[in-house]
């Protein structure tokens, strides 16, 4: 642990559903990480240790409140992401860290960096490898996902609704519905911040170009 009492980070991130999986993935180390309400660390800067910042989809207002809130905490922004440095958003930050991160691993960067560290090794965001390449192995032998339910695990992780699902695999939203009911019962959640916070620890990270599914 970094001190006396948890480390206290401000997420910033536009894909709500992925503020939940978050929350979720880190309540197990709630002694050692506290993810703080938006809008309590907005009124209370000074609480504020880590800043985490999910670049994409932000707007001119989120992006106003990342400037407001490094300006009034005197911290740096991490950015937060699925993706890689190259096309990443513009600015100073302390670090990248990536949403495949494990639990265990994403508290030890937090913890890290908070004691002025640079996030340690497991602040390198990995290389791509889609879904597919996940459930090649442990996810396929451990939970015996078929490739279309890892695909549409994959982007459910990185907070699509059902509706950008379906037209991003041109998929009717049933048809979307009953792979991630599916998924669901096979990995053993029945909220979709749970298969969020599943899909970080497992690296379900967004599908490579070149992983295409059929059926």
């Amino acid at each position: 642990m970094s001190g006396s009492r948890p480390v206290r980070v401000a997420l910033i991130d536009n894909f709500e559903v992925s503020v939940a999986g978050v929350r979720s993935l880190l309540t197990p180390y709630s002694a050692r990480v506290a993810l703080l309400d938006l809008g309590s660390a907005m009124t209370k800067p000074s609480s504020v240790d880590v800043i985490l910042y999910e670049p994409v989809r932000q707007t001119p207002s989120s992006q106003a409140m990342l400037r407001d809130l490094v300006r009034a905490s005197q911290k740096s922004a991490v950015v937060y992401s699925w993706r890689d440095k190259e096309g990443q958003a513009t600015g100073s930050f302390a670090a990248h860290l990536s949403k495949a991160l494990p639990a265990i691993d994403l508290v030890n960067a937090i913890e890290s960096l908070h004691d002025g560290g640079d996030g340690g090794p497991s602040r390198r965001i990995p290389s791509d490898q889609g879904p597919l390449k996940v459930i090649r192995g442990t996810a396929q032998r451990d939970y015996d996902l078929t490739p279309r339910e890892a695909e549409i695990l994959s982007l459910v992780t990185q907070g699509l609704t059902n509706s950008e699902i379906g037209g991003q695999l041109y998929l009717s939203i049933n048809s979307v519905k009953t792979y991630i009911r599916a998924a669901y019962r096979k990995i053993e959640v029945t909220r979709r911040a749970q298969a969020v916070a599943w899909g970080m620890e497992h690296g379900l990270a967004p599908l490579a170009e070149t992983d295409v599914v059929s059926g």
